[in-house]
């Protein structure tokens, strides 16, 4: 006689960090692209910058959902605050949200078990994250930078959930000759022009090594990285960058990073540092010493050229650049996918299902112009932000 069993309830609940959460039960949950929703990576922003809650969902003993929270960063920096991220909205601009994912995490994605179970354990996640920004006195919340195709499931767990279109990631496809056979596709133009920054790079005398961040190097890597923070508008210091190099050690991390090193004779004078998760490889810092030097093409160099000859030498399959500078990272053969924001007030919407299709066709439209006429820019998962959603 068979016997149907009611479904076994989902319970959420908040824990202080990472720190008491079972590492490999978080990790199984970690798909093959979310680096940074990876509990060595959160446990790490935690150490660095003081622990932050976690909800998580669980089913008879066995943990199936988590979702990291931080508390945002309000007006000071608009890449972490609504009204800097959703500008067109003017309903956004008000109030104050609790934020979830990683910590200032420029990509997110859900980390959540699949099949049937998904829905309504993100159900139960959200539901949990909503009651704790009441309990916290916020206003809602949001996860930002989210994975596109992440943000509509999302959404789609609660009525009053819209998914925005706001940002781009990045990512480079890493062809089996590198560096060298990207370029060797690019049009004429751009492959004369690689020539000159190569050659002007060779002038100064740089030489790249590629190393692992041993225990010395780190601080060195953290003054050129603050310096360039410095120079586009960050605060922190070098202080700052190293307690977060450090925490990535503490919790293992840096065992998977690689740094492309710039060397002028003896002095260090540019870093790039990336990390290896699955089958791809993560840019993540960038540092010059522009107290000394001027920049002469580091950038590229250490930022696309060598990252590319080692992916491509270990076999990686993508190399993911983030975000920022798109129309420099299309030029060179990068690939745009969506992030989006899911945005949930306490009360309300904060916007229309109609307004919503109306932003994020127009959001859709902008990236497409950026992305001008090179095609292999924009793949098919924009094809349901171009169009009115469902």
């Amino acid at each position: 006689m068979n016997v149907l069993r009611a479904p076994t309830a989902i319970g959420a609940r908040v824990h202080p960090d990472a720190h008491g959460i079972d590492p490999a039960a978080w990790d199984s949950l970690v798909g093959a692209d979310n680096f940074y929703g990876s509990h060595r990576w959160v446990r790490s922003t935690h150490l660095a910058s003081g622990g932050d809650p976690v909800v998580t969902a669980s089913a008879s003993g066995v943990l199936l959902g988590v979702l990291p929270t931080w508390p945002g960063a309000g007006g000071e920096d608009e890449m972490f605050s609504l009204s800097g991220i959703l500008p067109g909205l003017a309903a956004v601009g008000g109030g104050r949200q609790l934020w979830l994912g990683t910590r200032r995490s420029v990509r997110n994605e859900l980390v959540c078990v699949r099949g049937p179970r998904r829905r309504p354990v993100l159900r139960a996640l959200l539901g949990r994250a909503l009651e704790l920004a009441a309990d916290r006195g916020e206003d809602g919340v949001v996860m930002a930078y989210l994975a596109g195709e992440d943000a509509l499931e999302l959404a789609a767990a609660h009525p009053r959930a819209r998914a925005l279109l706001h940002s781009a990631d990045t990512y480079l496809p890493v062809p089996p000759g590198g560096a060298g056979e990207l370029s060797a596709r690019s049009h004429r133009h751009s492959r004369a022009r690689r020539r000159s920054e190569l050659r002007s790079f060779q002038r100064t005398g740089t030489v790249v090594k590629t190393v692992r961040l041993t225990e010395d190097l780190v601080p060195r890597i953290a003054d050129l990285i603050a310096q360039n923070r410095t120079r586009h508008g960050s605060s922190g210091g070098p202080q700052a960058v190293l307690d977060a190099l450090n925490a990535q050690r503490a919790t293992g991390l840096l065992d998977d990073a690689v740094a492309f090193l710039g060397l002028r004779g003896p002095d260090l004078v540019a870093a790039t540092v990336c990390y290896e998760h699955g089958d791809q490889l993560y840019a993540r810092y960038f540092g010059y010493d522009y107290t000394t030097t001027v920049p002469t093409n580091e950038y590229f160099q250490l930022g696309y050229n060598a990252p590319l000859d080692y992916a491509a030498e270990c076999g990686f399959r993508r190399y993911r650049t983030a975000i920022s500078a798109w129309d420099v990272k299309v030029r060179r053969g990068a690939r745009l996918t969506p992030l989006a924001a899911v945005v949930l007030p306490l009360r309300g919407a904060v916007c229309t299902p109609a307004r919503q299709r109306e932003f994020n066709i127009a959001a859709a439209g902008r990236w497409r112009e950026l992305a001008g006429g090179h095609l292999q820019a924009m793949g098919p998962e924009w094809a349901c932000w171009d169009s009115p959603l469902p």
